[in-house]
């Protein structure tokens, strides 16, 4: 087997072990590895195999781990189709599906869920929203559809966001800056993605 990325699996131990890191990765693309990521959640021996191997982690660390980051960071409404498959526009349409498959296992009723709460969320609901989310891009021409409508509204918000940028650049810093963790502070950084930021910090990115 190739190697394959680890930043999904280490972002998400790093996540599940500082949950203040939930907010800006909710905001920021997907890392690199997502796929691996959803083979450990879903339960695949061969994915917990190499992830414990690459880690040295056990398997209820990686499988709860695995959960809290599919629960939290993937799936919500407020996502477009591609990130509630765990992928973003340029994932081939065969891994959308490998996906979209490795999630519903994930969430299927019989299955051990690793949720940072236990496992205490309507699957039903969220297994719904997967499925939408398959419907949305899964022919050629839907998925065309989708691009097109995604890219009027990110022109749109990015429109919005110039015209508030003279305001915004103005104003004081806030009075919270101070109580921000040492370990946040790295998101101050802009010039690189979020997880690669988080990575280099923690010593994981390889």
């Amino acid at each position: 087997m190739s190697e394959r990325s680890l930043e999904a699996l280490h972002a998400a131990l790093a996540i599940l072990s500082q949950p203040l890191l939930l907010r800006p990765a909710r905001r920021s693309p997907l890392p690199k590895g997502m796929t691996l990521l959803l083979e450990i959640a879903a339960g695949d021996p061969d994915a917990i195999r190499e992830a414990q191997a690459a880690t040295n982690s056990s398997e209820a660390l990686l499988t709860k781990a695995a959960a809290f980051f599919t629960e939290q960071v993937i799936l919500s409404r407020k996502n477009d189709s591609y990130r509630i498959l765990g992928a973003d526009s340029s994932t081939s349409p065969p891994e959308l599906r490998r996906h979209m498959a490795l999630i519903l296992r994930w969430l299927h009723p019989d299955a051990v869920a690793g949720g940072g709460d236990g496992g205490h969320f309507d699957k039903t609901a969220l297994a719904s929203l997967v499925i939408g989310a398959w419907e949305t891009i899964k022919t050629g021409d839907r998925r065309a559809a989708y691009d097109a409508a995604l890219a009027i509204e990110a022109g749109s918000a990015q429109r919005h966001a110039s015209r508030g940028t003279r305001i915004s650049s103005a104003a004081p810093a806030s009075s919270h800056s101070n109580r921000v963790p040492a370990k946040l502070a790295l998101f101050k950084i802009e010039r690189d993605p979020f997880w690669i930021r988080i990575l280099c910090y923690l010593g994981r990115l390889k």
